[in-house]
């Protein structure tokens, strides 16, 4: 998946926290899913669904790429992951189902959990998604939703799917729709995460991702890791004599050998003058 724009400011907040994102109202509109996942909306650059087995679901994006989806604006059917296996072995984003979706899958499992222990999942939209409330362009943050079942059906294409029913959480502002824009009077005014305009290299963005350095943090800065001084190691110190073998082989070598009686002595052989007479011509 190839950005043009990339965001160019650090993330400062968490994507794995439960429930909304503070400095990011309900509404807010996203370029791209590099902003989501800058933003702390999202963290899956690809993954529709973010979260550990665990502990839960963080968030999901509905992208409309899976036939089973069911959008109804404030609950919504959700398809999980998987169960996308090409005749080369690969494993495509998009397309019909090709072989069983199963629990053990990390996406999954994460919402099943959720169904479980009911903490809320962040809902973000994407622009293929159900037309009545999908955005023109990008992506939109929904707000918090809460899963009320997890189970395991047969899909229109005959393949077992892991389903999920997700209920909007009361005491949020108004779900946008394509016919009415919403009334956010009295709530938090969304924000727009995009490009900035004023940018004349918005394209030339580096890229945020970088290898974690610690298992507890992400490193997102541009400044090359402090040059480590190398000690030197301590002499090394004469290796120590090999103990004398036990081995029979060595011991029978070293035994003097029998004199051979006369009858049975063999004559030692000059190699190199049999060498010598066998190169002479024959006469003839």
């Amino acid at each position: 998946m190839g950005f043009k724009h990339r965001p160019k400011y650090e993330r400062t907040q968490n994507p794995e926290h439960f429930g909304h994102i503070p400095g990011v109202p309900v509404g807010s509109t996203f370029h791209n899913r590099w902003f989501l996942h800058q933003a702390a909306v999202h963290r899956g650059i690809i993954a529709g669904i973010a979260g550990h087995r665990k502990e839960g679901c963080n968030s999901v994006v509905l992208s409309g790429e899976y036939e089973d989806d069911r959008d109804n604006g404030d609950q919504f059917v959700y398809t999980g992951c998987g169960g996308r296996i090409a005749a080369d072995g690969s494993k495509p984003r998009d397309g019909p189902q090709t072989c069983d979706q199963e629990w053990s899958n990390r996406g999954n499992a994460s919402l099943k959990v959720s169904a479980l222990t009911k903490k809320p999942v962040r809902v973000i939209r994407g622009y293929k998604s159900h037309p009545t409330y999908a955005p023109t362009e990008g992506y939109r943050y929904d707000g918090l939703y809460e899963v009320e079942k997890a189970w395991m059906d047969v899909g229109k294409s005959g393949h077992k799917v892991c389903k999920f029913v997700l209920t909007r959480l009361p005491n949020q502002p108004p779900l946008a729709r394509w016919d009415s824009p919403p009334d956010y009077t009295g709530w938090p005014t969304p924000l727009h995460f995009g490009p900035d305009p004023d940018d004349p290299n918005p394209s030339e963005a580096p890229s945020l991702v970088k290898k974690r350095r610690t298992p507890d943090s992400l490193d997102d800065s541009n400044e090359p890791p402090p040059k480590v001084a190398r000690k030197l190691s301590a002499p090394i110190s004469p290796a120590a004599p090999i103990p004398p073998t036990t081995n029979a082989a060595p011991a029978r070598a070293l035994r003097p050998v029998p004199a051979q009686s006369q009858a049975n002595a063999v004559q030692a052989v000059d190699v190199f003058a049999l060498m010598a007479e066998m190169s002479q011509p024959r006469r003839s």
